[in-house]
């Protein structure tokens, strides 16, 4: 009869090892299956928030300066630049906005200096940024991380 006492103990703590051994498990399958979870919402709301706040940059740098013929876009040597034309002190400047070297980039100069896109200040890191100007409707145009994100302007006032 001790026999089948100590057999029964054993066989009870066989069982609760392994249903320990099963929960610990699950456990873990839990908190893995999570962080996977909150690491694709992490990427996912930083990739949101380069690209919108990229764009709202480039929105109220455009809405800054609505007057008539003070936005263009331009080419200088297959880089699309949105120029941002002021005047300060009967001064004409130019804000250029441009894409470089993996970074949206802003150079602010006189008018008898030459633009160079070396010289640009970072703005954000991007992938890349287009312009289209079309009858007084801007399309911008902002790539990263393989997602497009693309909005439109009417360039009203003055």
């Amino acid at each position: 009869m001790k026999n089948k006492i100590e057999q029964h103990h054993t066989i009870d703590f066989v069982f609760a090892l392994l249903f320990f051994c099963l929960f610990a498990m699950c456990s873990l399958v839990v908190i893995f299956i999570g962080s996977q979870v909150y690491s694709s919402t992490v990427n996912t709301l930083e990739q949101n928030y380069t690209q919108y706040t990229v764009i709202d940059y480039i929105q109220e740098k455009v809405r800054h300066n609505l007057a008539e013929g003070q936005i263009e876009v331009q080419d200088f040597n297959q880089y699309q630049v949105l120029c941002i034309h002021e005047t300060y002190q009967q001064t004409p400047y130019t804000t250029y906005i441009y894409c470089n070297q993996g970074a949206l980039k802003e150079l602010f100069i006189s008018d008898d200096q030459t633009f160079d896109k070396e010289r640009g200040e970072i703005i954000m890191e991007i992938d890349h940024v287009s312009f289209q100007l079309q009858e007084m409707m801007l399309t911008i145009t902002v790539e990263n991380q393989q997602q497009i994100q693309k909005t439109e302007l009417a360039i009203i006032g003055g």
